[in-house]
């Protein structure tokens, strides 16, 4: 498997009408962390970088690290030829970290890179992983980020809306944010409890109603 990207898909209804993404209400109506995206450009844009081209380089490693650790539960083949030698260096410690957390927890993956359509909200997402923690049913979500945003926990509670509403039978116990260190190969693991999501259920919903007013302007 090659480069490709595992968060731009097309998301389509049952009429065949496209949907926008989780990701894309999340950015586009809440902002929270609009100033610190600010702040952090103009750092770049001081010390001479080229703000995009960073963000770019961020998601290559981001999406290599998310199909390495896919075809690790899954049992198939990566080719990187398509990534630089920096963007595997930095693939090849956030998946130590990995590896890492692997060993020393109980988790089976279920399902990677589950793709769900919500009918009732209008919106398509990608979920990373479905798994278990022991017994508990978990929302992972694989990030190479330096730090866990509020925006993260909310990306998990519309993932775990979608897919309790996809299986009723199923019942989410936490959601997990599992960081992976590009620079220094270390793991964090943030556990999103079970009442957090909620409330990140209703923040979401409001930020779909919000999302579809203003496309009425």
């Amino acid at each position: 498997m090659g480069k490709t990207s595992l968060h731009g898909m097309r998301y389509i209804n049952q009429e065949g009408v496209r949907v926008p993404s989780v990701t894309t209400i999340i950015s586009q109506t809440l902002g929270w962390n609009k100033n610190a995206l600010l702040a952090w450009t103009k750092r770049m844009m001081l010390g001479g970088q080229d703000s995009d081209k960073v963000l770019n380089e961020a998601g290559d490693i981001g999406t290599l690290t998310h199909l390495l650790i896919e075809a690790h539960q899954q049992g198939f083949d990566v080719d990187t030829k398509d990534y630089s030698y920096n963007q595997e260096k930095a693939t090849m410690k956030a998946f130590a970290g990995y590896l890492q957390w692997y060993k020393k927890v109980e988790f089976k993956a279920l399902k990677n890179e589950l793709l769900l359509v919500n009918e009732e909200l209008q919106v398509g997402g990608t979920i990373d992983c479905i798994g278990r923690m022991g017994e508990d049913l978990v929302v992972v979500d694989w990030k190479t980020s330096k730090y866990l945003y509020a925006e993260n926990k909310l990306q998990l509670a519309a993932y775990t809306y979608m897919f309790e509403q996809a299986q009723p039978k199923a019942n989410v116990a936490y959601g997990l944010v599992m960081r992976f260190g590009k620079d220094d190969g270390k793991f964090h693991q943030h556990v999103i409890k079970r009442e957090k999501l909620e409330t990140g259920i209703e923040i979401f919903k409001a930020l779909v109603k919000i999302s579809q007013l203003k496309s009425q302007l």
